[in-house]
Protein backbone atom coordinates (compact mmCIF):
# COMPACT_ATOMS: atom_id res chain seq x y z
CA UNK A 1 0.00 0.00 0.00
CA UNK A 2 2.87 2.63 0.68
CA UNK A 3 4.50 2.02 -2.33
CA UNK A 4 1.03 2.42 -4.47
CA UNK A 5 0.65 5.91 -2.53
CA UNK A 6 4.71 6.76 -3.09
CA UNK A 7 3.76 6.12 -7.28
CA UNK A 8 0.65 8.37 -7.05
CA UNK A 9 2.36 11.22 -5.06
CA UNK A 10 5.20 11.13 -7.82
CA UNK A 11 2.78 10.94 -10.76
CA UNK A 12 0.81 13.84 -9.09
CA UNK A 13 4.03 15.96 -8.80
CA UNK A 14 5.50 14.97 -12.04
CA UNK A 15 2.07 16.08 -13.95
CA UNK A 16 2.01 19.13 -12.21
CA UNK A 17 5.69 20.42 -12.77
CA UNK A 18 4.68 19.70 -16.06
CA UNK A 19 1.82 21.86 -16.62
CA UNK A 20 3.98 24.57 -15.06
CA UNK A 21 6.40 24.20 -17.79
CA UNK A 22 2.98 23.90 -20.61
CA UNK A 23 1.88 27.35 -19.12
CA UNK A 24 5.24 29.20 -19.10
CA UNK A 25 6.13 28.43 -22.85
CA UNK A 26 2.71 30.15 -23.93
CA UNK A 27 3.55 33.42 -22.17
CA UNK A 28 6.78 34.09 -24.14
CA UNK A 29 5.55 35.87 -27.85
CA UNK A 30 7.99 35.07 -31.00
CA UNK A 31 8.31 38.24 -32.75
CA UNK A 32 9.91 38.29 -36.09
CA UNK A 33 11.68 41.80 -37.48
CA UNK A 34 10.15 43.35 -40.21
CA UNK A 35 13.59 44.75 -41.98
CA UNK A 36 15.93 41.71 -41.62
CA UNK A 37 13.19 38.50 -40.98
CA UNK A 38 15.06 37.73 -37.59
CA UNK A 39 12.52 36.03 -35.49
CA UNK A 40 13.37 36.13 -31.91
CA UNK A 41 11.33 35.53 -28.26
CA UNK A 42 9.94 38.79 -26.55
CA UNK A 43 11.41 39.55 -23.55
CA UNK A 44 8.78 39.04 -20.55
CA UNK A 45 8.12 42.04 -18.65
CA UNK A 46 10.01 42.98 -15.11
CA UNK A 47 12.87 40.94 -16.20
CA UNK A 48 11.38 38.03 -15.31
Amino acid sequence: MKKLMTLMMVAVMAFSLSACAGMQKKEQTRVKCPACGYEFEQPMPGGG
